[in-house]
């Protein structure tokens, strides 16, 4: 199953409106998808070490074979759907 994981910052404004766009993703593709959300202030998975997050809101998609692609910015829902159905 593909994994899509958000990182953010609770005191990120631009973090804060992606959510929304996220969550309508998240509610269309549940059970579809992992949908997993890392507050790169408490992560302590190392998670945003690994995928090199610089900037937020990150996101990135992991795929069934372990490639994984990443975009950075408050992403609109027609791209956050172009990338999950990638």
């Amino acid at each position: 199953m593909k994994e899509i994981i958000k990182f953010y910052a609770n005191w990120c404004g631009p973090c804060k409106v992606y959510g929304k766009t996220f969550d309508k993703i998240k509610d269309k593709y549940e059970g579809q998808l992992k949908f997993t959300e890392v507050n790169i202030e408490t992560d302590t998975t190392g998670l945003a070490a690994k995928f090199n997050v610089r900037s937020i809101p990150h996101t990135v998609l992991i795929r069934e074979d372990g490639s994984s692609t990443g975009k950075t910015g408050r992403l609109d829902i027609e791209s956050l759907e172009e990338l999950v159905l990638s």
